[in-house]
């Protein structure tokens, strides 16, 4: 596989409502119909090859993460996926697409860095931002142009007008899987092998999220929590 830096791997919006009913789906009864898929897809795309390129990419997000899928699976026990609250769900939506498509990752950081300084952010500023990263070649805005929307309808920021973006204001996740995921997706792909508890407050990553101090305390599924000799708490993936 390609590292992350070169990867990207996307070129289409993934709609969030096809994915989450997807999500639910493979929870229930796992394998889910590609034809299905297709069809749902095609609400949002026009022509067959759209829609089956933009099922490819679902299909594609759910297979590399389905070890997290199955865990999650295993965590709600005997709850329904669809009983979370949507901004949950959007947040797990979210883990899942950076987990497999990094670059979606890498502009969520270089736009919560920007932030930190101004309030907005104009569409050329941050295709810079990411060809900094990942070159200057035409894949890159192709994969913004997709990326974008998908970041927006999942509550990570705001349009302000064409070409004009806001940070959205950080979702409240009481999920403790969900929570555990975000740390994970962070420690996955910031290239650490491991981060202080206290750098949850103050990494870009973070703070498109406000965690449920609750779900600090203990880790069990993805993430584990071990103290150091000088009495900092390290999280590491499990």
């Amino acid at each position: 596989m390609k590292s992350k830096t070169n990867y990207i791997g996307i070129n289409q919006r993934v709609p969030f409502d096809v994915l989450d009913e997807a999500i639910q789906l493979f929870l229930k009864s796992g394998p889910i119909n590609r034809a299905y898929i297709i069809g749902r897809m095609q609400e949002y795309n026009a022509g067959i090859n759209r829609a089956t390129k933009a099922a490819t990419y679902l299909f594609q997000i759910l297979n590399s993460q389905e070890k997290i899928l199955d865990l999650f699976k295993k965590d709600l026990k005997d709850s329904d996926y669809q009983s979370l609250r949507i901004e949950e769900r959007k947040v797990f939506c979210l883990c899942l697409i950076c987990l497999k498509y990094p670059i979606t990752y890498d502009l969520l950081v270089a736009l919560a860095q920007t932030f930190k300084v101004q309030d907005q952010i104009n569409k050329r500023l941050l295709i810079e931002k990411v060809k900094f990263k990942y070159g200057g070649n035409r894949t890159v805005d192709v994969a913004i142009d997709a990326l974008v929307p998908m970041i927006i309808e999942l509550n990570t920021i705001i349009r302000e007008k064409v070409g004009l973006y806001s940070k959205a204001m950080p979702v409240v996740v009481k999920n403790k899987f969900i929570s555990e995921l975000i740390i994970y997706t962070d420690i996955s792909l910031s290239g650490s092998k491991s981060i202080l508890s206290d750098d949850l407050a103050v990494k870009p990553w973070f703070s498109y999220f406000e965690i449920d101090n609750k779900n600090l305390v203990k880790f069990n599924v993805l993430i584990e929590r071990k103290e150091s000799v000088v009495g900092k708490g390290y999280l590491y993936k499990l």
